[in-house]
């Protein structure tokens, strides 16, 4: 694999711009030397992630292994992914640095995460950045999610796909402690996305755009629009989930020493995150592009998801979420029970 080398701590400035549970995300800025340094923009277009201290994550080295020997082949246009490489961080006073920027940072970062800080490596990643080129860029992220039914759902009468189903259970279980209404994004059906002849509707834009998107020019909704209707990377994601795994994670003669490593990717293709970038094309005269990749494609630690997944699915089946069966019913947009119905009228 190859390794690129960030520039001396003393060059290197850098800002906090996002985290996960196991991951936090940096801007680096290199100082330049002179007018002839090509250093201070050879990380232009990169975001710098390293590891958060005591996660269990795989070590950045094995995730970027899996990522070029397992992802990379299933995707051969290189554009529908989040380009990312190996970066060597040099000595400890880079982690150091990092750290003196989280701890500033600590009262805009979630309640949960504050105080967490970068585990002492010798080795992150760059990740392509995905934000704004332009001013008038419209940039946000979804995760596709689940796009073909699960495996486990009760063949024949399931009336909502794996993601409805979660949706429906987790409004379930606050039903008594909260009288809220479901937002559009609680509402919308990810089989939405990869429906053969649903034309994307404005619940479609709304569910995917953020809650800021009211100012976004009509000809980039269209653009998105076109899109989402022509697009191959998210039929592709489709098809992956569905021959990947056939069985589901309730499957017999699953165990946390054994892996079945199609499983282990698909829950890693269903887990995974959509980065859109809309911006005005240079070749076509002016006409908005839109600019999709996947990302958050890091290997599933089989051992430690592998109880969390099967007891979610088999909590959807016993409770008869997958077949709207709870009381008090909970209302979902599921594509599946409006084909069924369809179907009855």
């Amino acid at each position: 694999m190859e390794y690129r080398t960030l520039p001396p701590a003393n060059r290197c400035r850098y800002e906090f711009v996002g985290e996960g549970a196991a991951n936090i995300v940096f801007k680096i800025i290199v100082d330049q030397k002179d007018e002839g340094d090509d250093e201070s923009t050879k990380f232009q277009g990169y975001l710098l992630r390293v590891p958060k201290a005591g996660t269990a994550a795989y070590p950045h080295e094995q995730l970027q292994e899996y990522w070029e020997t397992v992802i990379r082949p299933l995707f051969p246009n290189e554009n529908d992914l989040v380009q990312q490489a190996l970066v060597r961080l040099g000595a400890d006073e880079t982690i150091d640095r990092l750290n003196d920027v989280l701890a500033k940072a600590d009262d805009r970062r979630r309640k949960d995460f504050q105080g967490s800080r970068v585990a002492h490596v010798e080795v992150g990643m760059l990740v392509q950045d995905m934000d704004k080129q332009s001013p008038t860029d419209t940039t946000f992220e979804f995760k596709p999610k689940w796009l073909a039914q699960s495996p486990n759902a009760p063949p024949g009468t399931s009336i909502r796909c794996r993601n409805c189903a979660r949706k429906a259970q987790q409004q379930h279980q606050k039903h008594s402690s909260s009288s809220s209404s479901p937002s559009p994004s609680d509402l919308f059906c990810p089989l939405n996305l990869v429906h053969p002849s649903s034309s994307p509707s404005s619940e479609t834009i709304t569910a995917l755009l953020p809650p800021s998107s009211s100012s976004i020019p009509s000809p980039q909704i269209q653009a998105l629009k076109t899109w989402l209707s022509t697009n191959t990377l998210l039929p592709r994601l489709q098809s992956l989930q569905t021959s990947l795994d056939k069985s589901g994670p309730l499957a017999a003669h699953l165990t946390p020493q054994v892996p079945d490593e199609n499983l282990q990717l698909a829950m890693t293709l269903r887990d995974c995150s959509v980065f859109v970038r809309i911006s005005t094309s240079t070749t076509t005269g002016g006409e908005y592009k839109v600019e999709a990749r996947l990302a958050d494609l890091d290997k599933k630690n089989w051992a430690a998801k592998l109880g969390y997944w099967r007891d979610t699915e088999r909590d959807l089946v016993v409770g008869g979420f997958y077949e709207g069966l709870e009381r008090p019913r909970v209302e979902t947009r599921c594509l599946l029970e409006w084909e069924r119905e369809r179907v009855a009228n």
